[in-house]
């Protein structure tokens, strides 16, 4: 039972060092709000979308700092989303 725990630790390890050293591409989607458009979907499709497996109110806070936005989502707003893709 020692053995198999032991090469089950083993192989996380190995394949959180793998993870670890792949290329990420980092970049910006920019977006425009419409009627009824909430930060979270706008946000939460982009990145379902582009393959961006991060927590989404870790993007949602980058995204409300690269836009500057203060209060709520109004129609016409641009929406600059950061994606992060490990390939």
């Amino acid at each position: 039972m020692k053995k198999a725990l032991f090469a089950l630790l083993v192989a996380c390890c190995v394949w959180a060092a793998w993870d670890a050293t792949r290329p990420v591409d980092n970049y910006v989607v920019k977006a425009t709000a419409g009627e009824g458009d909430t930060l979270w979907h706008m946000v939460g499709d982009t990145m379902q979308r582009e393959g961006d497996r991060r927590d989404i109110r870790e993007v949602i806070f980058y995204t409300k700092k690269i836009s500057n936005l203060k209060g709520d989502l109004q129609p016409g707003d641009i929406v600059l989303i950061p994606i992060e893709v490990r390939r």
